[in-house]
């Protein structure tokens, strides 16, 4: 999302229309520029879904596993959400998606639903940057690092766990999950410091900071 002028911000908001092209709400660094609080969202929201009613097939679907494009991606965006991130692990196609059938049965339940960042792969190498115990296919519940750059595993589900083992698991290692204390400064700082660098898929052009944002 860009601005006027053609910047890359690296973060922003706005609402799309279904077809994923008309802008309903206009783009901005975040909801808190559009809406006076929490409250005024949620009804505006609720307007704008009265608007688009979803279509329902004659077969009623269980949703989908929301997950990240990568394992590598998944543990950045947990570690930015403060939340674990919950790896699927299949050495075929085909395990994998049953795998991910047999986890759309719970996650959406109250007790799990945004409990966690979810990514999955058939590919060892992505969990190189996973310290633990990573070979079994399966559910692998990871503590991100603090700068997401890498994760440790916690939890391993075994991949034939019945769905209420499953769900007992998940809830556990949710509740027991120790989100990383972060200070923006220090985080900064730190990460500067040690060569913390995240390699965005969309590269970032080099932004100037203006002379009245550096005398602040």
């Amino acid at each position: 999302m860009g601005r006027s002028g053609g910047d890359l911000r690296n973060f922003g908001f706005c609402i799309l229309a279904p077809d994923g092209k008309e802008i309903l709400r206009k783009s901005n660094r975040g909801p808190n520029f559009l809406y006076g609080n929490s409250g005024k969202m949620a009804a505006d929201l609720r307007q704008i879904a009265k608007q688009y009613v979803g279509k329902r097939s004659a077969k009623s679907a269980t949703p989908s596993v929301p997950k990240m494009k990568s394992v590598r991606l998944g543990i950045n965006v947990a570690s930015c959400e403060g939340l674990p991130c919950l790896v699927i692990v299949g050495k075929t196609q085909a395990e994998l998606d049953r795998l991910l059938d047999k986890l759309s049965a719970v996650i959406w339940e109250e007790e799990l639903v945004g409990k966690f960042i979810c990514a999955s792969t058939k590919n060892r190498d992505d969990l190189d940057i996973v310290t633990g115990e990573t070979s079994r296919s399966g559910f692998l519940v990871i503590q991100p690092d603090v700068y997401g750059m890498k994760g440790r595993l916690i939890t391993v589900i075994d991949r034939d766990a019945s769905t209420r083992k499953l769900r007992k698991s998940l809830s556990s290692a949710a509740d027991r999950f120790t989100r990383n204390s972060k200070s923006h400064g220090d985080h900064v700082r730190y990460g500067r410091r040690n060569g913390e660098v995240w390699k965005t898929e969309v590269p970032v052009p080099e932004r100037t900071r203006s002379s009245n944002r550096r005398s602040r």
